[in-house]
């Protein structure tokens, strides 16, 4: 993919937001310590308008818009929406519903593929060219509707860095100690910028496996988790649930970058307690350690 200008990325960006193609507006930020684990809420009021589930029609508004294929669920608004095509599998796209600016979107071209689907090696491949040729992005896939994805076609996101709590998963015995629940990681010591789609499949097939073992899952299962790539490193975060009550996570939201349309989620995650939610949406800490 060729390197692209992030300033007429951000031009097109604006441009669409102002002509309603993209639904985005300044967000307000809340921070809590949650027991040394950071949470930063977003309070975007453009999520009010966003589907939260699968099966959740868009807003009428939308109507008219184009499916992305024929098997997709996903809307295509404009075609200026599309910046490139990924490993000759994927489209790079502009995010419909953004709380970065800008946000990106990573589809599968085949519009049959399903989001309970883990990555293969053209996700991998695909990845590795956003986020190597995208300045200080961050790459989610939020698998199954359990771990907290709202439409079925098959796809990841790409968001502005650093993941809220990030450190705390690559940081010593005291910082790890804080994370509520458990997840599996490695690092990269090649970089991405070196590293091939294949050694990364590989990787990931492993702490899969590992997150099968946590979740009870055969292969044959669905298998809920979440994936981060940020730095040369990944991490995968076992899923149990979307939500408890109306307080709900993504891959973001499970490394401390929660999203919600009004303050009241923001007090519900507050009246529940931070840690309590996240040990429901995925599997509570080991008492010796989390799993690695």
């Amino acid at each position: 993919m060729d390197v692209l200008s992030e300033g007429e990325v951000l031009a097109t960006f604006d441009k669409l937001v102002s002509e309603g193609s993209i639904i985005y507006q300044p967000y307000e930020t809340i921070s809590e310590d949650c027991e040394g684990y950071p949470l930063e809420f977003r309070i975007c009021p453009s999520l009010a308008k966003k589907p939260h589930t699968v099966g959740t029609k868009l807003d009428s508004s939308f109507d008219k818009s184009q499916k992305w294929g024929p098997g997709s669920d996903m809307f295509c608004t404009d075609e200026r929406l599309k910046v490139a095509k990924l490993n000759n599998s994927h489209d790079l796209a502009l995010n419909l519903f953004c709380v970065d600016r800008p946000q990106f979107v990573v589809l599968t071209l085949d519009s049959y593929r399903r989001q309970h689907e883990p990555l293969d090696l053209d996700d991998f491949k695909a990845a590795l060219e956003m986020v190597t040729s995208l300045s200080d992005m961050y790459l989610i896939f939020n698998c199954s509707e359990e771990a907290g994805c709202s439409r079925v076609h098959k796809h990841m996101q790409g968001l502005r860095g650093p993941p809220t709590a990030f450190e705390a998963f690559v940081g010593g015995d005291r910082e790890r100690s804080a994370i509520p629940f458990q997840y599996f990681v490695h690092h990269f010591a090649q970089g991405f910028g070196k590293a091939e789609a294949k050694e990364l499949l590989g990787v990931y097939e492993d702490l899969l496996r590992q997150t099968r073992g946590v979740l009870g899952k055969t292969v044959t299962d669905v298998c809920p988790h979440n994936v981060i790539l940020w730095r040369d490193w990944i991490i995968v975060v076992p899923r149990r649930r979307a939500a408890v009550g109306s307080a709900s996570a993504n891959a973001a939201g499970m490394l401390g970058s929660i999203w919600v349309p009004d303050r009241s989620g923001v007090d519900e995650w507050l009246r529940l307690g931070g840690r309590s939610i996240l040990k429901e949406l995925g599997v509570p800490a080991l008492e010796n350690g989390n799993a690695r």
